[in-house]
Protein backbone atom coordinates (compact mmCIF):
# COMPACT_ATOMS: atom_id res chain seq x y z
CA UNK A 1 0.00 0.00 0.00
CA UNK A 2 1.14 3.31 -1.10
CA UNK A 3 -0.29 6.73 0.77
CA UNK A 4 -0.48 9.77 -1.16
CA UNK A 5 -0.65 13.21 0.96
CA UNK A 6 0.45 17.00 0.84
CA UNK A 7 0.96 18.21 4.30
CA UNK A 8 1.89 21.50 5.59
CA UNK A 9 5.38 21.57 7.84
CA UNK A 10 2.99 21.16 10.88
CA UNK A 11 1.62 17.51 9.22
CA UNK A 12 -2.00 20.17 8.75
CA UNK A 13 -3.73 18.55 5.65
CA UNK A 14 -6.86 20.17 5.68
CA UNK A 15 -9.74 22.08 7.34
CA UNK A 16 -12.22 19.59 7.68
CA UNK A 17 -13.31 20.50 3.91
CA UNK A 18 -10.60 20.80 1.66
CA UNK A 19 -6.96 21.34 0.97
CA UNK A 20 -5.76 25.27 1.85
CA UNK A 21 -3.11 25.89 -0.64
CA UNK A 22 -3.21 24.71 -4.88
CA UNK A 23 -0.44 23.36 -6.29
CA UNK A 24 -1.20 22.45 -10.08
CA UNK A 25 2.04 20.46 -10.56
CA UNK A 26 1.05 18.35 -7.49
CA UNK A 27 -2.38 17.59 -8.78
CA UNK A 28 -0.57 16.00 -12.22
CA UNK A 29 2.06 14.13 -10.00
CA UNK A 30 -0.72 12.50 -7.64
CA UNK A 31 -2.75 11.83 -10.84
CA UNK A 32 0.22 10.03 -12.53
CA UNK A 33 1.15 8.59 -9.19
CA UNK A 34 -2.76 7.21 -8.42
CA UNK A 35 -3.93 6.76 -12.33
CA UNK A 36 -5.22 3.10 -12.43
CA UNK A 37 -4.88 2.35 -8.73
CA UNK A 38 -7.98 1.63 -5.95
CA UNK A 39 -7.93 4.97 -3.45
CA UNK A 40 -9.18 4.43 0.20
CA UNK A 41 -10.63 7.81 1.41
CA UNK A 42 -12.83 9.02 4.33
CA UNK A 43 -16.10 10.68 3.55
CA UNK A 44 -14.75 14.05 3.66
CA UNK A 45 -11.99 13.47 1.35
CA UNK A 46 -14.18 12.37 -0.72
CA UNK A 47 -16.92 15.51 -0.46
CA UNK A 48 -13.90 17.50 -1.12
CA UNK A 49 -13.26 16.34 -4.22
CA UNK A 50 -16.83 15.94 -5.19
CA UNK A 51 -16.91 13.05 -7.76
CA UNK A 52 -14.99 9.91 -8.47
CA UNK A 53 -11.49 10.28 -10.25
CA UNK A 54 -11.64 8.67 -13.42
CA UNK A 55 -9.55 5.69 -14.16
CA UNK A 56 -8.83 4.66 -10.26
CA UNK A 57 -11.63 3.20 -7.93
CA UNK A 58 -13.12 5.32 -5.27
CA UNK A 59 -13.46 3.49 -2.12
CA UNK A 60 -14.83 5.39 1.11
CA UNK A 61 -14.70 4.88 4.68
CA UNK A 62 -17.64 5.58 6.36
CA UNK A 63 -19.26 4.73 10.04
CA UNK A 64 -22.64 5.70 7.64
CA UNK A 65 -24.05 1.84 6.55
CA UNK A 66 -26.67 4.24 4.44
CA UNK A 67 -23.61 6.99 2.63
CA UNK A 68 -23.74 6.51 -1.24
CA UNK A 69 -21.69 8.21 -3.94
CA UNK A 70 -21.93 7.86 -7.62
CA UNK A 71 -18.93 6.02 -8.49
CA UNK A 72 -17.79 5.42 -4.96
CA UNK A 73 -17.67 2.01 -2.95
CA UNK A 74 -18.40 1.98 0.98
CA UNK A 75 -16.35 0.24 3.14
CA UNK A 76 -16.66 0.67 7.10
CA UNK A 77 -13.75 -0.90 8.45
CA UNK A 78 -9.79 -0.78 6.71
CA UNK A 79 -10.39 -4.75 6.09
CA UNK A 80 -13.57 -3.97 4.20
CA UNK A 81 -11.71 -1.45 2.38
CA UNK A 82 -8.35 -3.67 1.39
CA UNK A 83 -10.83 -6.42 0.41
CA UNK A 84 -12.26 -3.95 -2.66
CA UNK A 85 -9.74 -2.82 -3.14
CA UNK A 86 -7.91 -6.02 -4.30
CA UNK A 87 -11.08 -7.26 -5.85
CA UNK A 88 -11.15 -3.99 -8.14
CA UNK A 89 -7.55 -4.48 -8.99
CA UNK A 90 -8.51 -8.70 -9.73
CA UNK A 91 -11.48 -7.58 -12.17
CA UNK A 92 -10.37 -4.24 -13.51
CA UNK A 93 -7.86 -4.56 -17.05
CA UNK A 94 -4.81 -2.32 -17.01
CA UNK A 95 -5.52 -1.52 -13.25
CA UNK A 96 -2.07 -1.32 -11.15
CA UNK A 97 -1.03 -3.33 -8.00
CA UNK A 98 -0.81 -1.00 -5.66
CA UNK A 99 -3.20 0.14 -3.35
CA UNK A 100 -3.47 3.94 -2.40
CA UNK A 101 -4.04 5.36 1.16
CA UNK A 102 -5.51 8.79 -0.12
CA UNK A 103 -6.81 10.22 3.27
CA UNK A 104 -7.96 11.96 5.25
CA UNK A 105 -6.04 12.05 8.74
CA UNK A 106 -8.35 9.13 10.24
CA UNK A 107 -7.83 6.63 7.62
CA UNK A 108 -4.14 7.75 7.29
CA UNK A 109 -3.88 6.86 10.85
CA UNK A 110 -5.74 3.88 10.39
CA UNK A 111 -3.73 2.45 7.08
CA UNK A 112 -0.18 3.82 8.00
CA UNK A 113 1.02 0.20 9.70
CA UNK A 114 0.30 -1.28 6.57
CA UNK A 115 1.54 0.97 4.06
CA UNK A 116 5.30 -0.03 2.78
CA UNK A 117 6.10 4.01 0.72
CA UNK A 118 4.74 7.53 1.17
CA UNK A 119 4.43 9.90 -1.21
CA UNK A 120 4.61 13.15 0.24
CA UNK A 121 4.47 16.51 -1.10
CA UNK A 122 5.70 19.04 1.95
CA UNK A 123 4.18 22.20 1.60
CA UNK A 124 6.38 24.93 3.27
CA UNK A 125 3.87 26.83 5.17
CA UNK A 126 2.15 26.45 8.93
CA UNK A 127 -1.94 27.24 8.83
CA UNK A 128 -3.39 26.35 11.77
CA UNK A 129 -6.56 24.48 9.89
CA UNK A 130 -9.34 25.65 12.27
CA UNK A 131 -10.97 23.45 14.33
CA UNK A 132 -12.11 21.20 11.96
CA UNK A 133 -8.16 20.61 10.79
CA UNK A 134 -6.77 17.24 9.88
CA UNK A 135 -3.07 15.72 10.53
CA UNK A 136 -0.79 13.33 8.77
CA UNK A 137 0.16 11.09 11.70
CA UNK A 138 3.67 11.77 12.73
CA UNK A 139 6.14 9.51 11.74
CA UNK A 140 8.93 7.39 12.96
CA UNK A 141 12.34 8.19 11.22
CA UNK A 142 14.08 5.30 12.78
CA UNK A 143 10.98 3.21 10.76
CA UNK A 144 11.25 5.38 7.32
CA UNK A 145 14.03 5.99 4.64
CA UNK A 146 13.35 9.29 3.20
CA UNK A 147 14.37 10.83 -0.28
CA UNK A 148 13.77 14.63 -1.56
CA UNK A 149 13.20 14.16 -4.82
CA UNK A 150 12.47 17.45 -5.95
CA UNK A 151 12.00 21.38 -4.25
CA UNK A 152 9.97 23.48 -5.75
CA UNK A 153 10.60 27.25 -4.82
CA UNK A 154 7.56 29.59 -4.47
CA UNK A 155 6.24 31.78 -6.91
CA UNK A 156 3.39 34.28 -6.98
CA UNK A 157 0.51 32.05 -6.94
CA UNK A 158 2.15 28.84 -5.10
CA UNK A 159 4.23 28.33 -1.88
CA UNK A 160 7.38 26.54 -2.14
CA UNK A 161 7.30 23.17 -1.50
CA UNK A 162 9.18 19.84 -2.28
CA UNK A 163 8.29 15.99 -2.89
CA UNK A 164 9.35 13.26 -1.23
CA UNK A 165 9.39 9.34 -0.92
CA UNK A 166 9.50 7.60 2.30
CA UNK A 167 10.03 3.76 1.85
CA UNK A 168 9.74 1.30 4.86
CA UNK A 169 12.81 -0.10 6.25
CA UNK A 170 11.28 -3.64 6.87
CA UNK A 171 8.29 -4.12 4.29
CA UNK A 172 4.74 -5.64 5.64
CA UNK A 173 2.21 -7.77 3.67
CA UNK A 174 -0.91 -6.62 3.08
Amino acid sequence: MVAVVAMARNRVIGDGSGLLWHLPADLKRVRALTMGCPLIMGRRTWDSIGRALPGRASIVMTRDGGWTGEGALRAATMDEALALARDWIDRTEGARPEIILFGGGEIYAAGLALTNRIELTIVEIDPDGGPAAAYFPALDPAIWDRQVLETVPADSAVPAHRYERLTRKTPVLV
